[in-house]
Order: structure tokens, then C-alpha cells, then sequence
């Protein structure tokens, strides 16, 4: 994607290379002026060719000024195109990097304003200023070999201070790049969850925590400025001490009559030209390390989702859920979460999964739902691999309501119709209703237009998740999946879940509860017993619902799985009830 996209832009930065030419075309002007004022008007006294030479060369200077700001457009207009071709691309990588739990998720997103703002700074221009420093000083040589030594030895010396700029600083950039993504990742999370920190009294642990962090980056940060700032003044220095010697060998040159005074003046306006870009990419050498840095992240982060390639669109299932061999890692390792899970439920039927906490049931639920990819199995709906389905297709055919409901900035109906354009009220009215959530909008200030804040602040948690299985029944989709979704409701909601639940077995709906509450086993049709991350037993309610409530110690039950036997630990309504 990004190679593409340098691709079609690659005639544009050709042009801008082209103007580029006629700019340092201009760049002659004074030192051809400054020639002429030494040689011709000072010798000869003419006020009148002094006004004509002026004016024609005020001309220029504008001409000059007026292409310098077109060409600082284009390059404006150059980072709003690389910015529209890659944020939705960039997107996408930091949304999966979100799922996958990797790096920073919104990495890719800077990286694209990285590039955006180095193309519309001043770096560009000097980098495009760079290949004329050859004429110049090949022009140096021409007024007098001795100068055009001067020049390119003064030319080397300020390269090499730009090389050894890179080689000391480019280190310490990179990693208080990476250390100040962190730090600033750290204080997202921690004004996300601002109402628990002040609860708790977490408040100073938290802030040193981030104060250390963003504390290391900028050592690193200020260590790689020291460097750069003592470089740039070393070539500031240069430079000043090269122009001198131009002139003092100049004056030389010119004493013993070898060299005229105008083209002294003019060869130290050159030789510093000649310079200028090498200072330039010095002093805005951050900025390249930086640019730089997100180019080569954003090539390995787009290339992975460009080797991704597009299921086509399946037609909408209306079979059963299949889940073959499952096996789930640990995005961040490789932790075995799920270990051969098999079982199928069928159109019309509410199957529950129950077991204790860390047995792999959340997990499952995010398989299901395609969020985490199989290490080995498949997830099948109608016959079709869950992943066969485009993500667009694949939203329409789902409801899941995740065990921690988030609600995101604008209306309840915003947030029922997740944010779908085409949506219609009655779409929105069918998906709440079907929830039984119509009347709990409806005592909202402004029912389905309320705003309800970032994350539904204004909401309680129980209306957060009542509002949350709204949305997962949006559209009548063929698979629901409810994670805990009773964790935050009153009887009154305990109610209301139960009717939506007999409405999803009416409409001939796929539901697989995760719960740990015994309430909600009484409307189900079938129980997948999960321990240690594999379904240990998989069958009928009235089948396994006894061994979950049996006293005393746990039986010894046949693994559907892999054919071992295996320890089923009981739990007692009691312990049901406090878990």
C-alpha cells in the first residue's frame, strides 16, 4: 500500500523537482548582481544602470517568492494526499494491532501524521535543494580553482558533521520515539479509567509510573538534542569560518589581480548556497530520523495488511454454528487459551458456557465472533468458516455483547445502530424493543437522540449493557454471542434479558451465553462446561445442569474431546450465586 501510494505520487514529487530547478536558477541572482555592482557600476558610476539592474532583479526576487510558495503548497497538498491515501489503511493496522494486543495500536495512525507534516516542512525542500550542490561548487572552480577547493573542502566537513549527526543521535531518537509512544499509550489508559484511579487512591502510583516512563524517553530525547544542537553549531561554525576563507582567498586572489572583487563577493554567495541544504538537513535532522522511522513501520504494518486478501461476500447462513477442534493462543504469547473445543448448536437453540473464571469462556466468545483467530480448528456458521466472511458482512450477521460493554461519544441511537449511516428508526426501535430496552430509552431526557458521553458516561452500568444487547440484536443477526450479559442488571433487567432471550429462540437465532449465574440456565437448551480451556462436557440442560449443582466431590466424566477422562469441578448454587 505505501509503495503503491509513493508510486502515484512519484510524477508529482518529478514536478516539484523540475520547479526545484528554476528556483536555484534564481539562486544566481545575487551573485550575478553583486558581480555587476563590483564590475560595472562602481567602476563606470551610472546611477541609471544601477536603478535598471535593481528593478530587473527585484522582478526576479518576486518571481523567485511567488514560486517558493507554490512550490510549499504543492508540498502541502502532497502530505494531505499521502494523508488521505494512508490514514484509512493506517487505520485498519492500528485496529488490528488493537485486537492483536501488540505494540501501540495508534502507532500507525502518528506515523501518518509524521509523514504528513515532514513532507510539509522545511526538510523536503533542502533534500530537494541537495543534488544542485555539485554545480555549485563546480561554478566555485569556475571563478578559481583555489576557491572551488575551499568550498568542497567546507562541503565534506559540514557532510561528515551531518553523517556523524546520524550516527550519534539516530539511536536515541528511535528509542525515545518508542519510549514516549508508551508513556503517552500509559496516560490514555489511565484517563480512560480516571474513575477507578480516584476511587482507589491510585492516583500517585499511576503518575509516577507515567512520569518514569515519559522520564526515560526524554533522556533519551534531550541526550540526541545535545548531540544534534552541538553539531548544528559546529556547522554553523563551519560555514561562518568557510565563508571567511572564501573571502580572505578571494582578497588574495584579487590583490595579486587573479580574480575580480565582484566574483570574490559572488563566490562567497554561492559557496554558502552550496552549503545551505547540508545545513538545513542538519538542523531538521529529528525530523528525517522521525520520518524515516515511521516510513519503514508503516511499510512492514501495511504490507501485512495488504498480504491480507478480501473474502468474497457468502450468502446469509441459516444453518448451524460448528465449532471443529478450536484451538485459541494468547495474542500476546503462546499460551494455549482454548485446547480442542468442538461442539454445534443449531438455529433456534440457546446454549450456555459455564465454568470458572480463567477456564477459557471469554475467550471462546471472541473466537466465535472472529476477534481472535483459531491457532488450529475452525468456527463454521451455515458451513462457512467464520473467516470466509467479509468483516462488513460478517457485523451484519453477529450480535455480541462483550463482557465489558463499551458505548462510544453520540446518541442512543448511534450506539443501538452502531453508527450505521443507512440505518432507518424503525431498525433502531425493532433492535431495542427486541432487548426489551424501548422503554428504558424512552425515560432518557431525549430518548433515542440523548447523548450519552465518551464511553456512556451518563449511564449507568446496567443501562450501558442493556443498551449493549440492543446493539448486538441490531439487524436480526443469525449468530448472537453474550458475554455475561446479566453482570449489571436488577431483576427488572434479569427480566428483560429473559425476554429477548425467548424472542432470539423465536426468530430462529444462534445464542451462545457465557454467564456465571444459574438463572439464566433455566431457558437454555444446551450447556458447554469449559475447564482449563477445553469443554470437558458438552450436552443437554437437563443432562449436565446436575452435575454442576451435585454435592461433594466432582465426578470423573469422559472428555468429548480427545477421549480422556477428566476432573469436572462442582459447583454448588451457593458458590453460582456469590460468583
Amino acid at each position: 500500500m505505501l509503495s503503491q501510494t509513493v508510486r502515484k505520487l512519484t510524477p508529482a514529487f518529478a514536478s516539484l523537482f523540475g520547479l526545484s530547478f528554476v528556483l536555484n536558477l534564481f539562486v544566481f541572482v545575487s551573485p550575478l548582481y553583486t558581480m555587476q555592482i563590483y564590475d560595472r557600476v562602481l567602476t563606470s558610476r551610472n546611477a541609471t544602470t544601477l536603478v535598471m539592474l535593481s528593478l530587473i532583479v527585484l522582478a526576479l526576487f518576486a518571481a523567485y517568492a511567488a514560486l517558493e510558495h507554490f512550490r510549499s503548497r504543492a508540498l502541502v497538498q502532497l502530505g494531505l494526499c499521502v494523508d488521505k491515501a494512508l490514514a484509512e489503511p493506517a487505520f485498519e493496522a492500528a485496529f488490528h494491532g488493537a485486537l492483536d494486543a501488540k505494540g501501540s495500536p495508534t502507532l500507525p495512525i502518528r506515523d501518518v501524521e509524521t509523514l504528513r507534516a515532514t513532507l510539509s516542512g522545511p526538510l523536503v525542500p533542502s533534500l530537494m535543494d541537495a543534488p544542485w550542490i555539485p554545480i555549485y561548487l563546480a561554478l566555485c572552480f569556475v571563478l578559481h580553482p583555489a576557491i572551488g577547493a575551499v568550498a568542497t573542502f567546507g562541503a565534506i566537513a559540514i557532510l561528515g558533521v551531518a553523517l556523524l549527526n546520524e550516527r550519534i543521535t539516530k539511536g536515541s531518537l528511535v528509542r525515545a520515539s518508542e519510549l514516549g509512544h508508551g508513556a503517552n499509550e500509559r496516560l490514555t489508559a489511565s484517563l480512560r479509567n480516571a474513575e477507578v484511579i480516584k476511587a482507589l487512591g491510585m492516583g500517585q502510583p499511576i503518575r509516577s509510573e507515567w512520569q518514569r516512563q515519559r522520564g526515560q524517553a526524554l533522556a533519551y530525547h534531550t541526550a540526541a538534542a545535545d548531540w544534534g544542537g552541538t553539531l548544528l553549531a559546529a556547522t554553523k561554525l563551519l560555514r561562518l569560518a568557510l565563508q571567511c576563507a572564501v573571502l580572505g582567498v578571494g582578497a588574495y586572489l584579487a590583490i595579486n589581480q587573479n580574480l575580480a572583487a565582484g566574483a570574490m563577493f559572488a563566490a562567497s554567495l554561492i559557496m554558502g548556497r552550496a552549503l545551505a541544504p547540508i545545513e538545513g538537513a542538519v538542523g531538521q535532522w529529528k525530523g528525517f530520523v522521525s520520518a524515516r522511522s515511521a516510513f519503514e513501520r508503516l511499510s512492514r504494518g501495511l504490507k501485512a495488511q495488504s498480504d491480507d486478501t478480501r473474502p468474497m461476500t457468502l450468502p446469509h447462513p441459516a444453518g448451524s454454528l460448528r465449532v471443529e477442534g478450536l484451538s485459541v493462543r494468547s495474542p500476546t504469547g503462546n499460551a494455549l487459551l482454548l485446547n480442542n473445543v468442538s461442539f454445534e448448536v443449531e438455529p433456534g437453540e440457546i446454549a450456555a458456557v459455564v465454568g470458572l473464571t480463567g477456564s477459557g469462556k471469554s475467550s471462546l466468545a471472541r473466537a466465535l465472533v472472529g476477534v481472535w483467530s483459531p491457532a488450529h480448528g475452525v468456527v463454521r456458521l451455515d458451513g462457512n468458516d467464520i473467516r470466509h466472511f467479509p468483516d462488513e458482512q460478517r457485523g451484519r450477521i453477529l450480535g455480541y455483547l462483550p463482557q465489558d460493554v463499551e458505548l462510544f461519544a453520540g446518541s442512543v441511537r448511534d450506539n443501538v445502530t452502531r453508527f450505521d449511516p443507512d440505518a432507518t428508526d424503525e431498525a433502531a426501535v425493532a433492535a431495542a424493543t427486541a432487548a426489551s430496552a424501548h422503554e428504558l430509552i424512552q425515560s432518557f431526557p431525549d430518548g433515542y437522540a440523548t447523548q450519552i458521553g465518551e464511553g456512556g458516561a451518563i449511564l449507568s452500568g446496567g443501562q450501558r449493557q442493556r443498551i449493549g444487547l440492543a446493539r448486538a440484536l441490531y439487524g436480526q443477526p443469525a449468530l448472537v454471542v453474550l458475554d455475561e450479559p446479566n453482570a449489571n442488571l436488577d431483576m427488572d433487567g434479569d427480566a428483560a434479558l429473559g425476554r429477548a432471550l425467548a424472542g432470539l429462540r423465536d426468530a430462529g437465532a444462534i445464542v451462545v451465553v457465557i454467564t456465571h449465574r444459574p438463572q439464566l440456565l433455566s431457558q437454555v437448551d444446551k450447556i458447554i462446561l469449559m475447564q482449563k480451556g477445553q469443554a470437558v462436557r458438552v450436552g443437554g440442560r437437563d443432562e449436565i445442569l446436575p452435575v454442576l449443582l451435585q454435592p461433594g466431590a466432582g465426578a470423573r466424566i469422559q472428555s468429548p474431546q480427545r477421549g480422556q477422562t477428566g476432573q469436572v469441578e462442582p459447583l454448588s448454587a451457593a458458590r453460582w450465586a456469590r460468583r
